[in-house]
């Protein structure tokens, strides 16, 4: 398991992907903004019941993604990255991350810790779609009254 910030990308491919979660904890919501397509999708697989307004089936388009994000993190701290392992696929545009999240939830102070995968597809140098898969009991700990 290794921080995500220790990581050296082998590419502009690698560095777009991991780019994902370093500007996510770094809230550097430009450089988060400028890793999407326009038309992108994010699709949270596994999103808790009750939690429909803060995490629909899908956030379409690069500014609603970012705008969520912007929402969803503006209280955390501590947020980080582990990367368990970074899979390449046969598709050249396709990368399947296994990592960790914690942060602490301003809202309420909880903990909020969770595994994920991430299907990443890339469409010319940018984030096109975008699969995470996370166990919602977590989610549903850490937020439960935080919105």
């Amino acid at each position: 398991m290794t921080q995500v910030s220790e990581i050296r990308p082998q590419d502009q491919d690698e560095a777009l992907v991991l780019g994902y979660f370093i500007n996510m904890k770094n809230k550097d919501w430009e450089a988060f903004a400028a890793l999407w397509h326009d038309d992108a999708v994010q699709q949270a697989i596994f999103r808790p019941d009750g939690l429909d307004d803060f995490i629909p089936d899908a956030f379409v388009g690069r500014q609603r993604i970012v705008e969520h994000y912007k929402k969803a993190l503006q209280n955390r701290r501590e947020h980080d990255f582990w990367i368990d392992a970074l899979h390449r696929t046969t598709d050249p545009e396709c990368f399947i991350v296994e990592c960790r999240g914690r942060s602490i939830v301003g809202e309420n102070g909880r903990l909020y810790e969770n595994k994920y995968v991430f299907v990443f597809k890339l469409r010319e140098g940018k984030l096109v779609h975008l699969k995470e898969y996370a166990d919602p009991l977590p989610i549903m700990r850490a937020f439960t009254g935080a919105f």
